[in-house]
């Protein structure tokens, strides 16, 4: 069986509580970093909290550095929200 190195890697959602204590910060740290521009937020239908991709942060954190993402400072409204649709696979109960 080969394969198939088009299909992307499924995406490690989680809303803003769940994203704060996976890297062991506050809720305001992840609004902050979107703020800046250093993370992306999605909105899936029928989801109400906005969703965080872990991997799309922890690359952040290699691209600006945690020292520089974690200066408290402000710098403004520089971030994303991207709307995402969501998929069913077969066999999937969702």
């Amino acid at each position: 069986m080969s394969e198939d190195t088009n299909t992307p890697a499924p995406r490690r959602l989680r809303d803003g509580a769940g994203a704060a204590q996976f890297f062991q910060v506050g809720t305001d740290t992840i609004t902050n970093w979107l703020h800046r521009g250093y993370i992306r937020a999605y909105r899936i239908e029928g989801v109400r909290p906005l969703q965080y991709d872990l991997d799309e942060i922890e690359r952040a954190f290699k691209v600006h550095g945690p020292a520089r993402m974690r200066d408290g400072r402000k710098r403004g409204a520089k971030g994303r929200v991207v709307p995402l649709v969501v998929v069913a696979s077969e066999g999937s109960d969702q």
